[in-house]
């Protein structure tokens, strides 16, 4: 890097050619381009980047669930982002790319204060469908009762989620979720979560269970 004087064409900041123009307490300054030709991850960096890269494609297909599950992170860091973030130091097993794998288990697609899921079940009954029930333990005083339920499945065999946003009022206690006909047989995780009838505020998801669909 190199300090200059102002030229005929006076100072300049940005990329020129294979030159970057800067400034600094009012001095000029000139760096060439780094050259990235030979530059080699290591496997550590390529550990990370896998990481990264299998938690934001699986991440990615919940945006809908996530921008109101973690919507109490929107001050300096997006939904998305922080759900995201959770998923890396949690949702995650394994040691390297050779057997890194998501933990459905720790999946949460909302993060919030509302009650969760009271005794949450899933059966399954009949062919592409799952029943999902709980408990409604909120009191009659409360508005907790017009919360309303999410429910999601995820397809391990088709890579594929179905999931529908206020499914059920929590007074409910119980809602059916149609699968696709091609679910037959397949391998199934199942969540559910509350949000209020504003959709301001929500609760933690919760991992209900794996099961195989009819």
């Amino acid at each position: 890097m190199g300090k200059y004087k102002k030229g005929i064409l006076g100072p300049f900041r940005g990329k020129v050619g294979t030159v970057v123009g800067s400034s600094w307490q009012g001095e000029y300054y000139l760096k060439s381009v780094p050259d990235f030709g030979d530059y080699t991850p290591t496997e550590a960096q390529l550990n990370v980047r896998f990481k990264l890269a299998m938690v934001t494609t699986f991440l990615k297909r919940l945006k809908p669930l996530i921008n109101v599950g973690y919507q109490q992170f929107n001050q300096g860091i997006t939904p998305m982002n922080a759900a995201t973030s959770y998923h890396l130091k949690n949702a995650v097993t394994g040691t390297s790319s050779m057997d890194y794998a998501i933990d459905y288990t720790k999946v949460m697609f909302s993060e919030g204060d509302l009650p969760e899921a009271v005794h949450p079940l899933v059966a399954v009954t009949l062919a592409a469908r799952l029943d999902f029930s709980w408990t409604d333990d909120s009191l009659p005083a409360s508005s907790g009762g017009t919360d309303r339920a999410t429910v999601m499945a995820y397809n391990v065999d088709k890579d594929k989620f179905t999931m529908l946003p206020s499914a059920a009022a929590r007074s409910a206690e119980a809602y059916v979720l149609q699968l696709p006909p091609d679910w037959s047989g397949d391998t199934v995780h199942t969540w559910i979560s509350f949000v209020n009838a504003l959709g301001k505020e929500v609760s933690n998801s919760n991992y209900i269970g794996e099961f195989t669909v009819l």
